[in-house]
Order: structure tokens, then sequence, then C-alpha cells
């Protein structure tokens, strides 16, 4: 079965996306750190993308409450000031109040394993897909980050605006 044949960079970078996961104290392994641990992969140095300002950017939509700009457009078609919110929030809660994850019991007997979230399973199945439809036998790091940016959401978002999508990330991997 292909799930049995991650490549060594791609087995990483799902740890690499634990160790991002539990860095910031998040309850579960998401998107966003799957894309954080891709960050540094060959299948993104083409790219050029600057670190600081991808890690910014998610950091930004912590801040209100892990919304995407364009959740944030959307809500404010409907008379909804996601800016305002955060403002309003922080003043009262204090700074990145939105942002803080609810606190987790930590296991201490068997160590600290955080769970993927129910959108980073959906990530890791798509890769299998994305690895099966190129006709190759593992999976490889590239697969992880089309899966990523096949799902419209805040990677997808944060990385197409650097330049990063789909369809250019696709030919590359072909080619």
């Amino acid at each position: 079965m292909i799930g049995e044949r991650f490549t060594r960079a791609a087995r990483q970078t799902v740890h690499d996306a634990a160790v991002q996961a539990e860095r910031l104290d998040a309850t579960g392994i998401g998107p966003e750190h799957l894309a954080l641990a891709l960050l540094d992969a060959p299948v993104l140095a083409e790219f050029r993308l600057e670190r600081d300002e991808v890690v910014d950017a998610f950091a930004a939509a912590r801040r209100k409450g892990g919304l995407s700009d364009a959740d944030t457009e959307a809500l404010r078609r409907l008379g909804i000031d996601v800016d305002e919110i955060v403002a309003s929030v922080e003043r009262t809660h204090g700074e990145g109040a939105l942002a803080l994850a609810p606190t987790r019991r930590r296991r201490r007997f068997f160590g600290t394993h955080l769970p993927f979230t129910a959108a980073a399973k959906k990530t890791l199945v798509r890769s299998l897909v994305e690895a099966r439809d190129l006709g190759h036998r593992a999976l490889r790091q590239e697969h992880l980050l089309l899966a990523l940016l096949a799902e419209p959401g805040l990677v997808s978002e944060v990385l197409g605006a650097r330049g990063v999508n789909y369809v250019e990330v696709r030919r590359r991997v072909v080619h």
C-alpha cells in the first residue's frame, strides 16, 4: 500500500509538523503545521519564500481566530468587521486572545502526542491520491504540498499570495 511508502523526507515533514504544532501550543496538528514543516523542503525552494513572512501570515490568521483573508472579506461583505471584533476582544482580554489555544491536559505518562485535525487527516489522504494520480510509488513532500494547495483555505491562500499554487507545483512535479 502506498501509505506505507512515505519517503524519509515525507515522514520527517509529518514529524516536523507535530513539532510545529507543539511549539505553537496547538491542540492538534493542522494543515498550517504541515505547511510550516514544508517551508525548507526542496519542493518550495524554487519559490524563494521568506520564512518569516509566511510564519507572520499564519500568526496573523491565528490572531483572527484562524480566519483567512477570504473569510474576513466574506464576513465584511455581510457587515461584520473582523478587525474591529479582534480589537474589541483584545482590549478586554489582551493581545492575541483569539489566538490562544485552549489549555489542554498534557499526558505525562506516554508523552504528549497531538492528534491530527480532521483537515490534516484529509490532507494526508489527499496526498496519497496525488501520489497515485502522478504514478509515483512513494509519497513525497511534493505530494503533501499538492494536497495542501488542492483545498481552499488558509494554507492555499497564504502560499498562493506568494506565488505557490496547485497548478504551478503540479507542473514542476510532473516535469
